[in-house]
């Protein structure tokens, strides 16, 4: 995901860089639209996964500190897991968000463009 936003961003730095009078820049516009609206349901989905990871971490502590014997190790385990992939989540949603709030700064700009035309 953070690549194709990446590559995403390189080829917005070049058409923006191209001041070619040939360009639609309304119908780029339109098109980074659509492509923004794809990236926003993935941010919506990984921040659903985060919010349930997080949620699944603070259970688990609860539950760490009401458990004895056995059982402590194994929720020990998975309190690791779990604040794991909490951290990996909360990573890659950071990453994702700006990439995505990124996406809207280029979108001004070619609407900018687009009106000057």
């Amino acid at each position: 995901m953070n690549k194709q936003l990446q590559k995403l961003k390189k080829e917005l730095d070049g058409l923006l860089s191209d001041d070619s009078a040939k360009t639609d820049w309304q119908a780029e516009s339109e098109e980074l639209l659509t492509k923004i609206k794809f990236f926003q349901h993935e941010r919506l989905v990984h921040l659903i996964v985060t919010m349930t990871m997080s949620l699944l971490t603070l259970i688990t502590t609860a539950v760490l500190f009401t458990v004895e014997g056995d059982a402590l190790i194994a929720i020990m385990v998975l309190f690791g897991l779990f604040l794991a992939l909490t951290a990996a989540y909360l990573s890659h949603y950071f990453k994702l968000e700006n990439h995505v709030q990124s996406l809207y700064g280029y979108y001004y700009k070619l609407q900018e463009k687009a009106r000057k035309k």
